[in-house]
């Protein structure tokens, strides 16, 4: 699980969901901001999951993604990603890899 010192305050998530930039792929969007620290916050709305504890797992196994990336690879970035509808429709095994790919794609850019 990530630590409490990389999650994303309330007014560090308002600042990145106005002025962040921002990059979809098929089971994310990833609004996210340059910085010199890691950051990271996942959002989980009712279009992807209706009960809160679906979403709740899907929010706990992304976090736990995001950890294993940050133990690979050191981020510099604040990150807010966001789950699309199409990520309800993959089995648990695959989100992990889902997480690394959106995670390289940003690198890349």
């Amino acid at each position: 699980m990530l630590k409490k010192q990389h999650r994303l305050t309330t007014a560090g998530f308002n600042e990145v969901f106005k002025v962040g930039r921002r990059l979809h792929t098929p089971y994310f969007q990833l609004i996210y901001i340059p910085s010199g620290d890691f950051h990271t916050a996942v959002v989980v709305g009712k279009k992807v999951s209706k009960t809160a504890v679906g979403r709740n797992r899907l929010r706990r196994q992304v976090y736990g993604a995001v950890y294993s990336f940050t133990q690979i690879t050191p981020l510099a970035f604040t990150i807010l990603m966001v789950a699309k509808p199409a990520l309800k429709n993959i089995p648990s095994r695959a989100v992990k890899p889902a997480v690394f790919e959106a995670l390289t794609t940003l690198l890349a850019r």
